[in-house]
């Protein structure tokens, strides 16, 4: 009896169990197609994308390292990862998300608060996955604020020893000039720079030359060695500026549209890019790496 429910809850895709086939997880390649997957993910910050949080996951030889996701600034772990979490589970990985950074007066937007303590919320997350999982390592992706929250999880929490690869989807290691808008942000009057922090206090970690990027960034680089790392930029990367500040020297630097003209991901739309996707599962498990597809992705910002 007990093996019948094992199989029924896995077919449903509650759980996943040793020796029972799960059900291949729809993946929506499109913002709009990811939200409506997702839904409740607009309100409900703890409402993981398909595919992720299943705590019974067991690593196997070919996937070792559980994946670990990390949304962008003002996004939550549902709508940031409705297509890549299906597809990364879709391939064997056991896939964690968490919502990190939110006010407690508005849970559902997550990365607001300073990024010091969202990469202590990640430390403490990433803590958690090792236990439960019984792996040595995880890997980390993450998008736009998630990379650098990631970066700094790594250089300076003790992360190193705990990860081997971070791929970031429009990384941002550096800071942004984001058109003088982070230069402006952080020289309002006093009145206005309070208000501002009062609701999201990591735009002061965003100026290049903020106190947190200069820690990041010490000694010339925000890498760790022994860390791999795979950024993937979009054909039309317009928050992160320079576009510099998304790589990293002695990493694998990559572009969606290089040999693909047919992919306008942007900063945002890159998080549905069917090549990207792929990008991300071949950083990961190199040995199963494909071919990459070429696909029409529209940019959402530009």
């Amino acid at each position: 009896m007990r093996r019948w429910i094992a199989v029924l809850a896995a077919a449903a895709g509650l759980v996943a169990v040793p020796g029972v086939a799960q059900a291949e997880l729809p993946v929506p390649y499109s913002l709009v197609g990811g939200f409506f997957a997702n839904p409740a993910a607009a309100i409900d910050p703890n409402k993981a994308p398909p595919g992720a949080n299943r705590w019974s996951c067991e690593p196997d030889a070919a996937h070792p390292r559980p994946v670990v996701l990390l949304h962008g600034l003002g996004a939550n772990q549902g709508l940031n990862w409705s297509t890549m979490s299906p597809v990364l589970a879709n391939a064997g990985h056991c896939v964690f998300s968490l919502t990190y950074g939110a006010q407690w007066w508005l849970p559902s937007v997550g990365g607001m608060r300073p990024m010091k303590e969202s990469a202590a919320t990640l430390s403490r997350f990433v803590d958690r996955v090792l236990a439960e999982t019984g792996a040595a390592e995880v890997d980390l992706v993450g998008h736009s604020e998630g990379s650098t929250v990631a970066a700094y999880y790594l250089k300076r929490l003790g992360g190193a020893d705990k990860v081997g690869t971070l791929v970031g989807l429009s990384p941002n290691y550096a800071g942004t000039s984001l058109y003088g808008l982070t230069f402006l942000a952080d020289n309002l009057p006093p009145l206005l720079s309070a208000v501002l922090t009062s609701v999201c206090a990591a735009r002061k970690d965003f100026y290049p030359g903020s106190a947190f990027m200069k820690d990041l960034n010490a000694g010339g680089s925000a890498a760790v060695p022994g860390v791999r790392y795979v950024n993937v930029q979009g054909a039309l990367e317009q928050v992160v500026l320079p576009n510099s500040s998304g790589t990293l020297p002695g990493a694998e630097n990559v572009r969606v549209n290089t040999g693909c003209a047919q992919d306008l991901s942007d900063h945002i739309s890159i998080v549905s890019s069917r090549r990207a996707a792929q990008m991300m599962l071949n950083a990961l498990t190199p040995a199963e790496a494909k071919p990459l597809p070429c696909a029409f992705n529209p940019p959402f910002l530009s």
